[in-house]
């Protein structure tokens, strides 16, 4: 047990050290490349302010680079690990007692099977919350960074456009919604305001926006052309227009990115959600896939490197690493390569995702042979 608790704290140890690291590294570099654009942000309210904008703006990055960095971090973490136990000739009087390797290193496996489920946590609790205000603190003295995808409601057909989104709120700054007809309007309606919210549904009241003291049309004219259908789905309230829709705000802004800073339920919601069209469903599914496997390839990356780092008949260690560094780029090449067939519709979503486990796992059970003994 003494030595189970040295071996985990070795492997948190590097852990810590690889991440404050590199993310540091990316820190400052950010600071050097941005530090006028901080400055721009951040106007007249003096240095407190500065450092306080700083601060918090690296705090939600750390939490993006750990969900992007994190399994990398785990294997150079355990590389390191075995490296140092190799060269203080650590294992060489454990494997001499008949202990076998697996039940020396088991401890690192659980930390590292523990920090994967750190990462987890992390891309669906807190990266969700996160990501987008990070991106509006960024460029909020520069909307283009934040423009409107137009997008048409593939159930209502009605089309969402505007100037600028703000995911974080919820809030479309200058929306422009267009209601078809017939099948809602008598006559082609566009509807004008200086803002739109977004509210999810709750109760009897359907998912939809709220329009805030519209501008064009007047609202009278607005309730005139709507047809029965189209007072399902469009409510008039004083100046204010609700329409019902499951457009969400993430859907209007980099449609072809911003869905993997969504956590799993909120991306099954959308694959049920009838609003978007088949193409945008299945490279949904695909990636819905791909995140319940990925925990699963960062640990087969873990049982890739113990006995490639560790193997009998060692040429050294500078030679181990070379293998064990061209087998895991093996091993993702085959995971990119499959994601490739999977976006191009030549394989489907469930073997682009899982195609890549079942071979790497298969190689992690081949080369369990070569461990040392």
């Amino acid at each position: 047990m003494t030595y189970d608790r040295y071996l985990l704290r070795n492997f948190l140890h590097t852990f810590g050290v690889c991440f404050i690291a590199m993310f540091g590294l990316v820190a400052v570099i950010d600071l050097f490349e941005n530090l006028d654009e901080f400055l721009e942000i951040n106007g007249p309210k003096g240095p407190l302010s500065l450092v306080q904008l700083i601060v918090t703006l690296n705090a939600y990055r750390s939490i993006l680079f750990l969900d992007r960095a994190g399994p990398a971090l785990t294997v150079i973490s355990v590389m390191t690990v075995l490296i140092l136990l190799q060269r203080s000739g650590e294992l060489h009087p454990l494997l001499a007692a008949g202990i076998p390797m697996y039940r020396i290193l088991r401890p690192m496996i659980y930390a590292a099977i523990g920090v994967n489920a750190l990462i987890v946590f992390n891309q669906e609790v807190l990266v969700p919350r996160v990501a987008f205000r990070e991106h509006e603190i960024r460029h909020q003295n520069d909307l283009s960074q934040s423009q409107v995808e137009s997008l048409t409601d593939h159930r209502t057909r009605i089309s969402i456009d505007g100037d600028t989104v703000k995911v974080a709120e919820r809030v479309i700054e200058k929306p422009v919604f267009v209601l078809p007809a017939p099948s809602l309007v008598s006559e082609l309606t566009t509807l004008e305001a200086p803002s739109a919210t977004f509210y999810p549904a709750k109760g009897n009241r359907p998912a939809g926006w709220l329009l805030r003291d519209v501008t064009y049309p007047p609202v009278a004219e607005i309730s005139r052309n709507l047809t029965d259908r189209g007072r399902e789905m469009v409510y008039v309230r004083g100046d204010h227009v609700f329409v019902a829709s499951d457009v969400t705000c993430d859907q209007l802004f980099k449609r072809s990115s911003s869905f993997t800073s969504l956590s799993t339920s909120d991306l099954l919601q959308r694959i049920k959600c009838p609003a978007i069209s088949l193409v945008s469903v299945y490279r949904l599914v695909l990636y819905v896939h791909s995140r319940f496997t990925q925990p699963i390839l960062n640990v087969i990356a873990v049982l890739l490197t113990i006995p490639l780092m560790v193997r009998r008949e060692s040429p050294g260690l500078a030679v181990d690493s070379s293998l064990c560094c061209f087998v895991l780029a093996i091993l993702f090449v085959v995971a990119q390569g499959f994601q490739s067939l999977g976006a191009s519709y030549v394989v489907s979503p469930e073997l682009a995702a899982w195609a890549p486990v079942v071979i790497g796992g298969t190689m992690s059970a081949w080369l369990s042979g070569v461990i040392r003994t």
